[in-house]
């Protein structure tokens, strides 16, 4: 499992450099590497490699999705691997992982809520194997989505886009991202870059005529206690970093509950303010239940 990796990584780090993280956690910097802390194996490098550190299958450890990925001691200090390139990483000193038990979901009455068509795809009503994906297009299909992200007229009713009397979810695209440019990892108190050769996945971006919204979900058989907000930080700047158009970017955590009996969409509104991922401002929060 990924923890017992990031305790291999924090003793061979302390092995190379004694007092790495001690000093680390007394400055008044919030990333490792920095312009006092330098890689102890190359002091040109602004982040770690795997290489560097003799661990192979990255892909297996570096990516960091829950808290209880990493060790005691990086969870007890505010300490989490970040990941900025092709198998690097980066330490950050502060919140990555975002409090759900802490949240209080308005629940929502779906009896006064419109389906998207007059019928559900058969493929989304039977005992179908889903992924994330098609739990997505579920809530898109039950008018879940629609409601939680604007429930004054966000419909996709062809005959509404004809009279052109509302907004629609026009474009909708998912999958996995590889950068070729610089990401900037920006925080209120300095940033980090991320390099080329990044990879990410993306669950779902939606666009109408006004925005585009981004889309995290988790499906288990209970709910979550926390994600990383890194999930949707990263598609934030992504697409910041390429869309020239003036369009406001939101970015919304789907929690689904799923079992034999009902499901469950938990829906919660995150902003990072003026990009910042230090400065988030949650803005609202639902649950559809549907059984």
């Amino acid at each position: 499992m990924a923890q017992k990796d990031w305790q291999e990584v924090l003793n061979i780090l302390e092995n190379k450099k004694s007092e790495l993280f001690e000093t680390f956690l007394l400055s008044d910097e919030n990333f490792l590497p920095n312009e006092t802390l330098f890689n102890p194996f190359n002091e040109k490098h602004s982040n770690f490699s795997a290489s560097e550190l003799g661990k192979g299958k990255p892909g297996q450890w570096i990516p960091v999705y829950y808290l209880k990925d990493i060790p005691e001691f990086f969870r007890q200090n505010s300490i989490v691997p970040v990941r900025a390139g092709a198998a690097e990483f980066f330490f950050y000193k502060g919140e990555v992982f975002f409090d759900l038990t802490k949240i209080v979901f308005e629940k929502v009455n779906i009896s006064k809520i419109p389906t998207i068509e007059n019928y559900i795809p058969a493929t989304l009503k039977a005992n179908f194997q889903r992924n994330e994906n098609a739990y997505l297009n579920k809530a898109v299909a039950l008018g879940y989505i629609n409601h939680f992200v604007d429930d004054i007229g966000l419909v996709v009713f062809k005959r509404e886009i004809q009279t052109k009397k509302y907004r629609r979810l026009l474009y909708g695209q998912f999958g996995k991202i590889k950068i070729t440019k610089p990401l900037h990892f920006q925080t209120t108190k300095g940033n980090k870059i991320i390099h080329p050769g990044f990879q990410f996945e993306i669950d779902l971006v939606l666009e109408n005529e006004n925005e585009i919204i981004i889309f995290e979900a988790k499906t288990g058989s209970k709910s979550f206690d926390n994600f990383s907000l890194l999930q949707l930080y990263y598609p934030l700047i992504y697409l910041k970093s390429i869309i020239d158009e003036p369009k406001s970017i939101r970015t919304i955590f789907i929690d689904i509950t799923t079992s034999d009996t009902k499901e469950v969409y938990r829906l919660l509104e995150l902003c990072f303010e003026n990009d910042f991922f230090d400065s988030v401002k949650i803005l609202s929060a639902c649950e559809y239940i549907n059984d």
